[in-house]
């Protein structure tokens, strides 16, 4: 086989033509690095400030998510201040006053509390049920089914269907006889 010999000077003319290529991927690999960098960091900003963000929505939620209930609320109160500034002459003018009034602002209440998702538990005659109920006392009756709610002392209520507060009941229970040998 023939060998050809190449002069000295032709293999560095090629060597050094590859140097720029190589000097050429380090420069592209170099800005390819910058710019994955920037855009990590540029990603890591975003997501801090939506961190932040959803701390300040949280945040106010927690602060101002009462605001429609305050403001219905707050109307209850002016008519509960109405009603105690009627200054009737008469006492049975003024009962009377007093007492379709307060009527009235319960009827209001109880719209207020229907638009807001408030349910008041009916409890009277109901089976007794611990996740709506508290026990207050139990009552001695022939006249009702053990467990049933015989008296209710405060109502209950929820919210959508989470329990606000219970109701406070007593609940009847089998009359014992009270001769025992």
């Amino acid at each position: 086989m023939d060998t050809q010999e190449v002069p000295a000077e032709n293999i560095s003319d090629k060597l050094e033509g590859a140097e720029p290529k190589v000097e050429e991927v380090i420069s592209e690999t170099d800005q390819q690095i910058n710019s994955l960098k920037d855009q990590l960091l540029r990603a890591l900003a975003e997501n801090e400030n939506a961190r932040r963000r959803s701390a300040k929505d949280k945040e106010d939620a927690l602060k101002y998510g009462v605001t429609n209930l305050a403001r219905d609320i707050i109307g209850v109160a002016d008519n509960l201040q109405r009603v105690l500034s009627n200054k009737s002459e008469n006492a049975a003018d003024l009962s009377e006053a007093l007492f379709s009034g307060v009527d009235l602002i319960l009827k209001d209440l109880g719209n207020i509390f229907a638009r807001h998702g408030i349910q008041r538990i009916e409890a009277g005659g109901q089976q007794f049920d611990p996740h709506s109920h508290q026990a207050v006392f139990e009552e001695e009756t022939d006249e009702h089914k053990p467990g049933t709610v015989v008296q209710v002392m405060q109502d209950g209520y929820k919210i959508h269907e989470r329990l606000l507060r219970p109701a406070m009941v007593a609940v009847a229970k089998t009359k014992q006889d009270s001769e025992k040998n």
